[in-house]
């Protein structure tokens, strides 16, 4: 009886992975392919399979390796925490990180080298935007105003400006 409950639940390596199925190494033996568990995967799904080299922890069914689960995500050596702090962070092995921090209020994303898309009929953003870059816009801008340089486009005045075919002067 003590090694039964001994082997219920083990810790191992993700030594391969096909689909939803891993290989998991405990200690001398290597497990068939098992399922792991994912966050979700019914209506809502969440894929995120467990890395080669990733620790996680073999839920044994019985102690049984043939009806087993792997649970991933345990922090080792090889793949250590990317914090100590309240922060909610998804880190990436090419640098993404999205990361929530409460005490801030702030979410962030970064995607070195990369891009990020947002698609929907419509993107609504309540508050103040800034753009440290290039904007380009396929279609038709609307605002109450537009400000450039200072001038405002539907509040500037024009000097030197004469009837018929002239062309005024610079804006103030």
């Amino acid at each position: 009886m003590t090694r039964l409950i001994g082997d219920l639940i083990r810790e191992g390596v993700v030594i391969a992975r096909t689909g939803a199925l891993c290989r998991v190494q405990i200690g001398d033996i290597e497990s068939g392919d098992i399922p792991w568990l994912a966050g979700r995967a019914g209506k809502a799904t969440i894929w995120s399979p467990p890395s080669i080299g990733e620790q996680v922890a073999v839920l044994c069914g019985e102690g049984d390796l043939a009806r087993a689960i792997v649970l991933p995500g345990l922090f080792s050596d090889a793949h250590p925490a990317p914090a100590d702090d309240d922060s909610t962070r998804i880190v990436f092995d090419d640098g993404t990180t999205l990361q929530y921090d409460p005490v801030e209020r702030h979410l962030n994303a970064t995607v070195p080298g990369g891009s990020i898309t947002f698609e929907a009929d419509d993107v609504l953003v309540i508050g103040s935007l800034t753009v440290m870059g290039k904007v380009e816009v396929s279609e038709t801008v609307t605002a109450s105003d537009v400000i450039g340089g200072g001038k405002s486009l539907k509040g500037h005045k024009h000097t030197l400006v004469q009837p018929g075919q002239g062309v005024s002067g610079a804006p103030q």
